[in-house]
């Protein structure tokens, strides 16, 4: 019986093996004709035979695309699926755009193959740019008398325009870019003040020589001044405060630049919303009537916004502003900011035109309270800061400062050099502000420096002087890949070794600083006791010397996440008691990387860092003793808005 059982037992597993691989065989044949049946997705789009653009450029103007890897492993092939008509489309597409471009020979094949299974398809587009159209000559006339044709040939911004424009000997014809031409000696001409002029651009093409001769003409016609400005729309300040801001008059001799710079001004003035500068239909004389559209913001507004971060926990502020409280166009604002570690009260008073449009006042009362780990803080004072605009990049202030200080050692059991004291600041402060991009994404160079005057007249309880820079550079190294470097330094100059208080003097490390030490943790530190005289914590001091640097790769997932982002980045710094001691203290470096969500409000950020060569204090170690943890060398930062 049982040599039965045991093989009744074997004669059911052998079954249920059979139906087992039956199971498999039969779930293979299905799954082989699934593979068959599905739907084609382009599974690769490569491009062979160009020169003189790369893939990267011709792969944007085509509608055929393969998905990512990553889509790739999840199967998500919604808007990749292989359309034979589509793909002809593409191929005139790369035609044409070689064709505007001046390659009139261009070829374009493509070619469809199969990859490691019949669904999966590769498209090959095969171009043969041949010889591109050359202009042997270009001719500039201007039907002018010769006193205007004079003018205009002598002119700097006409002499750019012959060097710059893309219709000049020896470069490739091509026509896609005449409207940039035409525009080009339009806007030159017009800022020379000839409001209506004319460009005409005529083109002999010879095919089989592959040459093109071109002959650009000007036409000025007459020059033209302001003689009226109508208004249009709402205005709640006198017309001639509006005409003030854009800096036009009456007789001044029209220019393009002249009218873009007006617009500018206007849109400047917190008051406007909106404003145009445009020419109506009018005789084509000597006189020009310019009509200016605006419109302004509500006059009394309320804002309210929260926050929140490692630093400061919670953040909040309110403020209310009236932005024509004296029927001129000044601006009144009071309002409130508090967080865990400042409050600050403060009310505004706005003159926006001092000199001119480019300049403005800003007076303001104001009281603060602030509460760092070392020392904390109260405040009361006016400063007065004189803003000019150079131009669209480029600003300037002259701030001058008058505060009265009492600041109070927070831990009782530390005598800090600046321990208890009430001390009054009166100081100039010349800074200055360039920023290369004008967009919202970051772009190019911003630099910031600074320079701060304490006590110059005798009038402050410490004469100083306080020197700042700060360098920051965004590097585009691909469409979602961008490169952030930031370089930042001071140093005060003060005869006394160890008096200044702490508010004046430089801390670093940080959510927005060196990334891996909390906030102001990084520089010298003292140690602070307990009641019963036990080691308690490092309590940070400052100095008069500082740097540090931020070096990041920010990388965006828009394609696969949207709205999310991530970096990786290295940090470092150090706080100095004076240039005299920078021998002392080695640079401290912090590396990590972090998430980044684009949210309404900004990026919202969380990085982590690890300290690379912490002292002992930061690792709160006291005379061999390790009073720390494991997670003394991690910083872990949360705000809102980029490090820099």
């Amino acid at each position: 019986m049982s040599r039965n059982k045991t093989n009744t037992i074997a004669l059911k597993n052998i079954a249920l093996l059979f139906l087992i691989c039956f199971a498999f065989a039969v779930e293979g044949v299905y799954a082989f004709q699934e593979e068959d049946e599905r739907e084609p997705v382009i599974w690769s789009v490569e491009v062979d035979g160009n020169e003189t653009y790369r893939d990267m450029v011709l792969k944007e103007i085509i509608a055929s695309e393969s998905p990512s890897f990553i889509k790739k492993i999840f199967k998500r092939f919604d808007g990749y699926y292989f359309d034979e008509l589509e793909v002809r489309r593409d191929r005139i597409r790369l035609r044409r755009y070689y064709e505007r471009r001046g390659f009139h020979n261009v070829e374009v094949n493509y070619e469809v193959t199969d990859d490691d299974k019949p669904w999966q398809k590769r498209i090959r587009f095969t171009i043969s740019e041949g010889v591109p159209l050359r202009i042997v000559s270009s001719e500039i006339s201007i039907d002018a008398d010769s006193t205007t044709v004079r003018e205009i040939r002598d002119s700097r911004d006409f002499e750019r325009a012959v060097s710059r424009h893309d219709f000049r000997e020896g470069r490739r014809f091509e026509m896609i870019r005449q409207p940039d031409v035409e525009g080009l000696f339009l806007e030159t001409v017009e800022n020379l003040g000839y409001a209506w002029p004319d460009v005409n651009i005529q083109t002999s093409v010879d095919s089989l020589a592959s040459q093109v001769s071109m002959d650009i003409q000007l036409i000025p016609n007459s020059k033209a001044f302001f003689s009226e400005f109508q208004v249009e729309g709402d205005l709640s300040v006198p017309k001639s405060i509006l005409l003030r801001q854009s800096g036009l008059d009456e007789g001044e001799q029209y220019g393009r630049e002249t009218i873009r710079d007006a617009q500018r001004n206007i849109f400047n003035h917190h008051l406007f919303r909106f404003a145009t500068i445009t020419l109506p239909e009018q005789p084509h004389d000597s006189t020009l009537t310019a009509l200016i559209r605006i419109r302004e913001y509500e006059p009394r507004t309320i804002q309210a916004s929260i926050g929140v971060g490692m630093e400061e926990i919670i953040r909040g502020q309110v403020r209310w502003e009236h932005r024509n409280i004296n029927g001129k166009g000044h601006r009144y604002s009071a309002n409130a900011r508090a967080s865990f570690i400042e409050q600050r009260l403060a009310t505004d008073y706005l003159v926006p035109y001092i000199f001119n449009a480019k300049s403005r006042n800003v007076s303001s009362l104001f009281g603060l309270h602030r509460l760092e780990e070392a020392y904390e803080l109260f405040q009361m004072g006016l400063n007065n800061s004189l803003i000019y605009q150079i131009d669209q990049n480029k600003t300037a202030s002259l701030t001058y400062e008058y505060s009265l200080n009492e600041e109070l050692s927070r831990d009782q059991q530390v005598e800090l050099p600046d321990t208890v004291r009430s001390y009054d600041i009166s100081s100039f402060v010349l800074s200055a502000y360039y920023s290369e991009g004008f967009t919202r994404d970051q772009r190019g160079w911003v630099v910031q420096p600074s320079i701060e005057l304490s006590g110059t007249f005798g009038e402050s309880s410490f004469k100083f002087q306080k020197v700042n820079l700060d360098v920051r550079r965004y590097t585009p190294l691909t469409n979602s890949l961008t490169l952030a470097n930031r370089i930042n330094g001071g140093v005060i100059f003060y005869t006394q070794p160890d008096s200044l208080p702490s508010n004046i003097r430089y801390y670093s490390g940080g959510t927005n600083s060196v990334r891996g030490w909390d906030r102001q943790r990084l520089g010298p530190s003292i140690p602070a006791f307990d009641q019963e005289g036990n080691f308690d914590s490092y309590i940070p001091v400052g100095g008069r010397t500082s740097f540090l640097f931020n070096i990041e790769l920010r990388q965006s997932l828009q394609r696969l996440i949207p709205n999310f982002g991530i970096a990786a980045f290295l940090d470092g710094g150090q706080i100095w008691q004076d240039i005299e001691s920078i021998h002392e203290r080695p640079i401290q470096f912090g590396a990590g990387g972090g998430i980044r969500y684009q949210s309404p409000i900004g990026p919202v950020r969380v990085d982590i860092a690890y300290k690379l060569n912490p002292t002992d204090e930061d690792l709160r170690i006291y005379n061999g003793t390790d009073y720390g943890s494991a997670w003394d060398r991690i910083g872990i930062h949360f705000s809102i808005g980029q490090a820099f």
